[in-house]
Parts: C-alpha cells; sequence; structure tokens
C-alpha cells in the first residue's frame, strides 16, 4: 500500500513512452514531457507523415510546428525543445536518499537521535535515555558508529510479521467504518420511510394530528442525533486509528527500504507501542458491533377514526448486538502480540506453493502472491509466443460488419459530489444489470425496467466486476489489491460478502465456465474452480504494456486482453500459460478499452474512434458494428442470452450527462 504522494511522484517523473524515469526530459509547448530519446524517435517516425511540416503529441496529439530553418531536418528537431529544469530537479529530489541521522525521534520529534543502546540495538535521543539507565551500555552516536555493524536473527521476520499485522489492522479498521457508514445509511432511509408515513397519514387528520406529528417527528430526530453522535464518534476513532496504522506501515516499509538494521530497530520498536495501542482500541470497537435501525409502530386506531386518535406511536432503534465480530480481530490479550495463528492469514513472500485455495465461504481466504524461484511470474523473456502471429493492417480489412441497433439506455443519478466513470457493467441471467461507478465508489443493481433496485457504497473504490451466478458478483479494489465478493438477495438487495487478496492492483475481471480472469497494467492471473474453492491456476507479467480489460473464454481457455500501449495499442489472444496466440491491430481499433466474448465473437471498444468492432476466434477483422452515436466507449459487455451490447463512455472532457449514461443495443444479423 505505497504513499499516495510517493505515487503520484513516481507517474510525475515517468516517461508515458519508455514507461522509465525520464532521461533529458524534453517539453512539447502543449507542457507534455518525455524523454529526449523518445520523443526524437517519435518525431523521426511521425515527421514524413505530415510532409516535414511538424509532428503531433504523443498524448494530447496537439500539433508542434518544425523548428524554423530545419524543416527538412527531423533529426535536429529534438534539439530545439527546451529542458523541463522542475522534472530534474523532482528526479534529483526522489533519487537522493535522507541520511539516517537526520532523522528526528519518532517519540519527540523536536529531538535528534543522538544515543545508542547496545542492549536493545536501538538509536534514542537524550529523553528516550532516560529509559534506558538500567541498560549495560548506551553510547554517543559516534561510538556507535565504530561498533560492528549486525542485524538480529529475528529483525527480518518480525519486519514481515508486522508488516501483516498492520495489513490486516488496516483492514479490520477499514471493515469497522464501513460497517458504520453502513448504519448511518441505514438510519437515513428508516428516517426517510417514517417521514413519508407520518405526513401521509396527517393529511386525513386535523391540528390535532398535526400536533402529534410534530412531536413525534421531534422524537424522532433527537434519537437519529443520539445514536448518529455515537456512531460518528466510533468513525473518527477508526480513521484517526487507521491514519496511525498507515503511517507505521510507511515507517516500516521505509526502514525496510532503507537495509538499515539500526532504524530498522527503532521502527520497529515504535511500530510495536503503535500496533498495541490500536489493537485495543480495535477490539473496543469490535465488542461494540451492532446493528442499528429505526422502527416506527403506527397507531391503526388512527387510521378507523379521527376521534380514536392518541399518538403516532413510538420510536426506537432495534439493535441486533449478535452480529459476528470483524473476521479479522484482534486477539482478546491486547497486551501480548498476536500469533501469526491469531491473525487472518496473509500472503507470505516465503509462500512455496504456486496453487493456493480459498473458500468464497470462508471470512479470510488466503492467496499465494509469491514464492520460490519457480513460482514468480515469468518477464517477457521468459513469455513462450508459440505459433503468434499479428494481424496487420492489409490482412484485417473486414469489410462485412454487423448490425447493432441502438435501443433503451440506464441513466445512473447523478447524487455523487463526482461525475460518474461507470468502469464496470455485468448482467445477470435475469436480464438485471449491475453497474460500477467508480467515481462515487457504488455498485448498482438495476431491473430489466432499467428502475435502479439497490445500491452499496464500496470504499475504497471499485472498479470492474463480473458475475459469478446470479445471486453473487466480484468487484475489483485496485487500491487495495483485493477482490470483493457482493451477494444478491431476495428482489435485488445488495450486500457484502468476503474479501480476497490477489496481491496485484488488479482492475479488470472476467469470470467464464468456474474460471476467473483478473488483471493489473502489466501481470494476469487466472483462478479455477474446484470443490467449492477458487485456486490459482498460473500468473504471467509482460513487459511495458498498459492492459486494460480482460475477457475470458472457460471452455476453450482463452484470454483476451485489450492493451493501450503507445505506440502500438492491440488486442492480445492468450493461452493459460502465457502463450500469445495472436495479436490484432487495425486502424479502426485506435486505443482498445472494453472487450467482450458472444457466440464465438470478440466485440472490442474503440476508444478513439467512437465505434465497437469484431473479431474472430481466429483473429480476423469482421468489421464495425455502430457507426454513430456514441463517444469515447469505454466499458463493454454482451449477452447472447438477451441478445444485447452494453457500452459506457468516458473523458474528463465529455458532458457530465454522457458519462452517466450506459447505452444499449441490440445484436442483429450479419450484414
Amino acid at each position: 500500500m505505497a504513499d499516495p504522494v510517493i505515487q503520484t511522484a513516481e507517474q510525475q517523473i515517468t516517461c508515458t513512452i519508455c514507461f522509465d524515469i525520464f532521461d533529458e526530459p524534453k517539453s512539447l509547448p502543449c507542457l507534455h514531457t518525455f524523454c529526449k530519446k523518445c520523443i526524437g524517435d517519435h518525431i523521426l517516425h511521425h515527421s514524413e507523415f505530415a510532409r516535414r511540416m511538424g509532428y503531433h503529441c504523443p498524448i494530447c496529439r496537439g500539433f508542434v510546428l518544425a523548428p524554423t530553418g530545419k524543416e527538412f531536418s527531423p533529426h535536429l528537431w529534438v534539439e530545439s525543445l527546451p529542458n523541463n529544469h522542475n522534472i530534474v530537479s523532482m528526479i534529483s529530489a526522489y533519487t537522493t536518499p535522507r541520511p539516517y541521522y537526520l532523522n528526528p525521534c519518532a517519540v519527540h520529534p523536536n529531538k535528534e537521535l543522538e544515543f545508542y543502546c547496545v542492549d536493545h540495538e536501538l538509536y534514542i535521543c537524550s529523553l528516550c535515555s532516560l529509559q534506558h539507565r538500567k541498560c549495560d551500555e548506551v553510547l554517543s552516536r559516534e561510538e556507535a558508529e565504530d561498533l560492528p555493524r549486525k542485524v538480529t536473527p529475528s529483525t527480518d521476520s518480525t519486519e514481515e510479521r508486522y508488516i501483516s499485522y498492520l495489513f490486516d489492522q488496516c483492514n479490520d479498521i477499514e471493515h469497522l467504518m464501513d460497517s458504520r457508514k453502513g448504519i448511518l445509511s441505514r438510519i437515513d432511509q428508516s428516517e426517510e420511510e417514517i417521514k413519508s408515513r407520518i405526513t401521509t397519514t396527517s393529511r386525513k387528520a386535523t391540528d390535532l394530528i398535526k400536533s402529534q406529528e410534530e412531536k413525534v417527528i421531534s422524537q424522532l430526530s433527537k434519537l437519529k442525533s443520539k445514536e448518529v453522535h455515537k456512531i460518528e464518534s466510533d468513525i473518527r476513532k477508526c480513521q484517526k486509528a487507521n491514519e496511525k496504522c498507515k503511517r507505521s506501515l510507511q515507517s516500516l516499509q521505509e526502514a525496510r527500504d532503507k537495509e538499515d538494521a539500526e532504524d530498522m530497530t527503532t521502527t520497529l520498536e515504535n511500530v510495536k507501542k503503535e500496533y498495541e495501542a490500536n489493537s485495543r482500541k480495535i477490539l473496543e470497537l469490535s465488542r461494540k458491533s451492532f446493528k442499528s435501525t429505526i422502527d416506527f409502530q403506527m397507531n391503526s386506531s388512527i387510521e378507523n377514526f379521527i376521534t380514536d386518535f392518541q399518538s403516532f406511536g413510538s420510536v426506537d432503534f432495534i439493535r441486533d448486538d449478535g452480529i459476528p465480530q470483524t473476521p479479522c480481530s484482534t486477539s482478546s490479550d491486547s497486551a501480548s502480540l498476536p500469533t501469526p495463528s491469531q491473525r487472518c492469514p496473509r500472503p507470505s513472500k516465503s509462500a512455496t506453493s504456486r496453487r493456493r485455495d480459498f473458500s468464497p465461504n470462508s471470512s479470510c481466504p488466503s492467496f499465494s502472491v509469491g514464492g520460490d524461484r519457480d513460482d514468480r511470474p515469468r518477464t517477457v523473456q521468459s513469455q513462450r509466443i508459440r505459433s503468434a502471429s499479428s494481424v496487420d493492417y492489409a490482412e484485417a480489412r473486414g469489410n462485412s460488419g454487423f448490425y447493432i441497433n441502438e435501443g433503451a439506455h440506464i441513466e445512473v443519478s447523478q447524487h455523487g459530489k463526482q461525475p460518474s466513470w461507470i468502469t464496470g457493467i455485468a448482467i445477470l441471467d435475469n436480464g438485471n444489470v449491475v453497474v460500477v461507478d467508480h467515481a462515487n465508489e457504488t455498485v448498482s443493481l438495476y431491473d430489466t425496467t432499467y428502475v435502479k433496485v439497490s445500491e452499496i457504497v464500496v470504499t475504497p473504490a471499485p472498479y470492474d466486476t463480473t458475475t459469478i451466478s446470479n445471486t453473487e458478483l466480484l468487484v475489483t479494489r485496485p487500491d487495495i489489491d483485493t477482490l470483493l465478493a457482493i451477494n444478491v438477495y431476495g428482489q435485488g438487495e445488495l450486500k457484502y460478502g468476503a474479501s480476497f487478496q490477489t496481491g496485484l492492483k488488479a482492475k479488470s475481471i472476467s469470470h467464464d465456465n468456474s474460471h476467473l480472469a483478473v488483471c493489473s497494467s502489466t501481470k494476469l492471473q487466472i483462478y479455477v474452480k474446484h470443490n467449492g474453492r477458487w485456486r490459482k491456476h498460473e500468473e504471467h507479467s509482460f513487459d511495458r504494456t498498459k492492459f486494460t480489460y480482460v475477457a475470458i473464454d472457460g471452455v476453450k481457455e482463452r484470454i483476451f486482453i485489450t492493451d493501450q500501449k503507445y505506440p502500438e495499442p492491440e488486442l492480445l489472444c492468450l493461452t493459460y500459460d502465457g502463450d500469445i496466440r495472436w495479436r490484432f491491430m487495425h486502424p479502426d481499433l485506435g486505443f482498445p478499452s472494453g472487450v467482450a466474448l458472444c457466440s464465438g465473437h470478440i466485440y472490442v471498444a474503440s476508444w478513439d474512434r467512437a465505434t465497437v468492432l469484431r473479431v474472430a476466434y481466429n483473429g480476423s477483422y469482421e468489421g464495425t458494428g455502430i457507426q454513430r452515436g456514441i463517444q469515447f466507449p469505454w466499458k463493454l459487455t454482451v449477452t447472447s442470452r438477451h441478445n444485447k451490447l452494453l457500452l459506457s463512455q468516458h473523458k474528463n472532457t465529455l458532458a457530465t450527462e454522457a458519462r452517466r449514461i450506459i447505452r444499449f443495443f441490440s445484436l442483429d444479423a450479419e450484414m
């Protein structure tokens, strides 16, 4: 769980062409920056197509005029571009390590680490040294630098254990916050329902009923205010604990990166204290777990005759204290450190098995994300590209085409603060539609008449979704490397299920025939369901890719992935072993986004061409099906059962209304 500030810094100093840290950064007039060599190669490759008048920016496509007097020497154009000194300064700051002795004391931030306790192998400040008076040897920092450097045998294991503990603790806290936020939502919903009942009845009554109405509403507001105050207090406690936990985790990871034994020992001592304090808070909050809604009992006499009226009824909270504790709750002995068996299983770097089971019904399933040398994802050099073929432009100029007729559409409610970004769409067997709004952190269910039935908030933000059955979904949460199960109950009520660790920032997900494909921008994982459990079957790593969406055929064991890498975006067909069977590139494809399978065909959304392409399983081009009416298509899903194609649209400059709409198209006969 990297620091967002560090992630942002890395993005700012990374070239979008070579995906490495900038080498001699050069800026274009549009302010986009590239390596000198990268933009130079781009100029040489594209200048002749512009008749030597200039070239287009690789990102925004803005046109850059050739330098005056050098129109016929494209190899000299890059020399006229200005250096980006801001980027150079950022790279220098990013790559310069901070000396350890400059770090302040973690307990007393205004004090330097002036002493070293040999007994505890810990750097301390002058105030902390008072607690080490009984230690055999406390040296000055200068004297300690002459000591032989060593690392205690337990340091590495303790480090790994606390990283695991802190990850678990963050998950526990987030689970508690999600639970409290869900209660607040149900309280608000209950309040609105009761107000509606009260106001509907009050229309039939006289001033006497009106006065009683105001009395009960006042009682309702007081009850809600009192309960909400308690819950918000719990949430604030959770947020403070979560911030401390994340700071501890960041400190521990930074200390590990420095590979400094003294720094690691100091950090571990501080992390232990923070962890124990947080554990006590989590245990206290977990013991208070409950469900809370508002109940209102209407007096039936008011509906029979107004003269029988006495009161509207009573308002109170109904609590269910029988909710199971957080699955990864801290041991009851908060003063002692939990053992690995007391915690939920976490991915381990020492895991030796490539295939690890987890049960969808278990509270905290375990995934293996690491292993010995043989289990590591293969690099692009070791990937087998047996019988792979690139479908070039000449071979791929299909002209058959296919009909797609536009039908109805779903308009997502604009209830969030951010404009919608529909990144996930799935269709259940009964025709209901699941929609993931990444920008507003929601998962919604719409019935066959396109009316919203249910909605839940998923934090951190979900990205993609796939149906496992008519009553179970999986959504990706790339910010915390997990998949979240969502269950569909009754008439469409959505409820949270178990979270599954994947070990990669999985964005896209696809399921078919008990096979599951999950991908990040550079990695692909395949899971197979066996005896009710998901088992990781394969994991592959790729070099310099920008995978966007994935689709899986569990019967033919084929994976189809859209790759937006520059300068050759493409559609890939892979086997489960990671072999690339073929690559599809075409002028109509542009930047591929969503991909879906239906009746032996592959449907691919072309983001910048505003169309949908159809490709055969052998990689041959079959034409385009949407000629107008859409802009910047993003997520795509197709169902043969209902003969429908659903499509979302996204671009930052696109109108807010357009980003909220999911368009429906029907698939008709061949042309």
